[in-house]
């Protein structure tokens, strides 16, 4: 089931998997026919199944602002692993810088150009970390929202 409001997915075998809806605190039992509303946990809106025309729009408007929020995680992701790669370079040539010619071409440990490498290489794999989340977390989002988007533009969604 999908919120009409904010275009989450609630499954809801795994909420009925948890405690069935159909049973009530005093032991009483509900026929089966009855339809079940949960509340999204995002937005807080009910979710029924059964929508009418203004709850597909209102998903539609939902989904599509799901898939812009995705294309802006994308695109976050996608400047973060580009800094991060960057400052990868950087980090080398610096790394390199390291290397002193006083010192035989051995690494001097002490030197303030490998102290820059060591930050900046800190720098690369948290940026190019943060980055990846990002890309996945949009390339995901996107994918989702836009096969909703298809079954209601096709007329196939049934919530």
């Amino acid at each position: 089931m999908y919120c009409t409001h904010c275009a989450k997915h609630i499954d809801e075998t795994k909420i009925e998997a948890k405690s069935s809806s159909y049973k009530l605190v005093e032991g009483k039992e509900i026929a089966e026919g009855t339809t079940i509303s949960y509340v999204c946990p995002r937005c807080g809106h009910e979710i029924h199944s059964g929508v009418n025309d203004e709850e597909i729009k209102s998903l539609s408007r939902a989904a599509h602002a799901q898939v812009q929020r995705a294309r802006n995680y994308f695109a976050s992701g996608m400047g973060s692993v580009s800094l991060g790669a960057i400052l990868g370079i950087i980090a080398a040539l610096f790394f390199a810088l390291a290397h002193k010619p006083s010192n035989g071409y051995e690494l001097t440990p002490g030197s303030a150009e490998f102290l820059v490498s060591v930050v900046l290489f800190v720098i690369t794999v948290i940026l190019l970390a943060v980055g990846g989340v990002l890309v996945v977390r949009g390339i995901l989002t996107k994918k989702a929202n836009s096969s909703l988007l298809r079954d209601i533009n096709n007329g196939t969604f049934v919530q």
